[in-house]
């Protein structure tokens, strides 16, 4: 009763409506069948008939034989690896090489027999051979031979059988099979067979003897498959039992005439009660189609009325659950909607359009907040004190001939001055030049431990960016992937162009980063508004780089085979 109720409360409303006036327009019309064909059957027990199907067992009787006479011809075309290679050869060289194969074969063995011979020598034994079709797996040509073609051909592609009666068999080399054999015969001897089985309609007779041979068997050709199969399953059972015909077995499911002879013959007639009913459905066809047309007629009416509009529904439910999973870019495709779907569709999509204006707004927002904050930050110390103090410094260290000192304080004041100014966009090479001595300041930090290697091509060194794109990505480096214990640290920073894009090339010989950590990373980068947490980061060079390039750019990070890790950056130009 649950799952019947559950049947009408499932769906949306119009789907529950389709249902239950299906119920009841098929319930009223199969009550009414039903009542006729009871009284229709009981009317054609009386009068039926026994039937069984020997079209099935003469079929089976056919199909061993030619499956043995199959084996035979098989072993002696492909029945050994020697004749698997004649016929190989055969298929794959030119006529004169396989003639000098054969010749040469035959001087070492005298089984060895031409393959065309041997062909034309099987349509000769075996009247009822009619075509010989052979595969190899390792080649694209296949051969066909027919008994009107009996020299056959060599043709390319899938084999197109001729109509006959096939046995496949594999073909096995080394325990493995390596093709397949079509051995086609005659059909008029099996058409015959079955054309003329029986003059009784529905009838099955089995004459056994009392030592449980089958002494004759006979089905006629109506009889389905499976009633066939469980009436032998249930004769054979008893008979291996316990020598006896299953005759109350079998009444459960057949109408049985049983006989026994005075000569210990056993004859047993059986019809299947279903082919009683089939019968009794012949009879009640034209009730039955009618009645199918009917209601065939009334739900295709029912169903086309609801269809267009529940789809629109679905439409319309759709978009709202991708919409609910998070995806602000969905919309309703409102050449699919109709009427009020339609309006509110339209209604839907302006909705999610104003929705997706105010968290790109509010994205935009938190960008500028950055910005000023940082700016702010920047502003709280008089930069040119700052400048005139490391230039005394510098000046002082010349005087008193400390070279090294004094570039160290020049190129920290660069790295100082670049910092504080308040420009928002900067050129390549002036980026990479800042790069170059922040990796510098390191240098001379830990003398002889850190390699680098900077270059940019020429053409690309004016092309402005945003700031801080290439040196927060180098300072990752020394902060999580330098290991100052090595002396062979190395990092590298190319700029190169590739086409009409602009690709920079971060690489260093590092910790790099587990596979783990490199997949959440990759699908935070991935993601069009990832929430910056202060940082000037990896999330923040991505994020101001889409800004600026919008979607030609694109960021991806990957572990190097001999460790450390690769940034790359590409845009387009302009």
């Amino acid at each position: 009763m649950n799952k019947f109720r559950i049947l009408f409360s499932k769906g949306t409303l119009l789907n529950r409506l389709l249902r239950k006036y299906a119920v009841i327009m098929i319930g009223v019309t199969m009550t009414a069948t039903v009542i006729f064909s009871i009284h229709t059957w009981e009317q054609n027990q009386k009068q039926a008939e026994n039937m069984t199907s020997d079209a099935v067992q003469s079929t089976s009787r056919m199909l061993n034989d030619k499956t043995t006479l199959s084996r035979i011809i098989k072993n002696q075309l492909v029945g050994n690896s020697e004749k698997i290679e004649n016929v190989t050869t055969y298929l794959t060289k030119p006529i004169d090489q396989y003639l000098m194969y054969v010749y040469e074969q035959q001087n070492s063995t005298d089984e060895l027999v031409s393959f065309p011979n041997q062909i034309k020598d099987l349509y000769a034994n075996y009247e009822e051979l009619s075509a010989i079709y052979i595969v190899l797996n390792q080649l694209p040509e296949y051969y066909e031979s027919s008994r009107e073609n009996k020299g056959g051909e060599i043709k390319k592609g899938t084999p197109k059988l001729l109509d006959a009666f096939y046995i496949k068999l594999p073909i096995t080399q080394g325990g493995a099979e390596s093709g397949s054999i079509f051995i086609g015969f005659q059909k008029k001897e099996l058409d015959m067979i079955l054309e003329n089985l029986t003059s009784f309609n529905g009838l099955s007779l089995y004459m056994i003897s009392g030592t449980t041979n089958r002494l004759y068997t006979f089905h006629d050709n109506k009889i389905a498959k499976e009633t066939f199969g469980r009436q032998e399953t249930i004769i054979s059972e008893s008979l291996q039992k316990n020598s006896q015909l299953p005759i109350a077995n079998l009444r459960k499911n057949n109408f049985v005439q049983h006989q026994e002879l005075s000569d210990d013959y056993r004859i047993l007639a059986v019809l299947d009660k279903k082919s009683v009913k089939t019968e009794t459905g012949k009879n009640l066809a034209p009730l039955i189609v009618g009645i199918i047309v009917l209601d065939s007629i009334l739900l295709i009416f029912l169903y086309k009325t609801f269809k267009r509009y529940s789809q629109q529904i679905s439409v319309v439910m759709q978009a709202m659950e991708q919409t609910a999973a998070g995806n602000l870019e969905t919309r309703i495709d409102t050449t699919k909607t109709e009427y009020e779907l339609k309006e509110l569709s339209i209604g839907i999509n302006e909705m999610l359009d104003s929705i997706n204006q105010f968290v790109e707004d509010i994205y935009k927002l938190e960008i500028k907040q950055q910005d000023a904050h940082m700016r702010a930050l920047q502003a709280q110390i008089n930069p040119h004190f700052l400048y005139n103090t490391l230039e005394y410094i510098r000046m002082y260290a010349i005087s008193e001939g400390s070279e090294e000192l004094a570039d160290v304080v020049y190129a920290f004041s660069a790295l100082l001055r670049n910092n504080t100014n308040q420009e928002k966009t900067i050129t390549l090479k002036e980026e990479l030049d800042f790069c170059e001595k922040y990796v510098y300041l390191y240098q001379m930090r830990y003398p002889n431990r850190v390699a680098y290697h900077f270059m940019i091509d020429p053409d690309l060194e004016k092309i402005e960016v945003p700031k801080f794109v290439i040196q927060p990505l180098v300072e990752n480096y020394f902060k999580h992937g330098i290991d100052f214990t090595r002396f062979d640290n190395a990092l590298s920073v190319k700029v190169l162009q590739e086409g009409k894009r602009v690709r920079i090339i971060i690489k260093d010989n590092g910790k790099g980063m587990t596979e783990k950590r490199l997949k959440q990373i990759e699908e935070k980068l991935s993601h069009p508004k990832v929430e910056l947490h202060g940082s000037i980061g990896l999330q923040n060079v991505n994020e101001r780089l889409r800004a600026s390039f919008g979607s030609s750019y694109y960021m991806s990070l990957e572990n190097n085979e001999t460790g450390g890790l690769t940034v790359s950056i590409t845009f387009k130009e302009g």
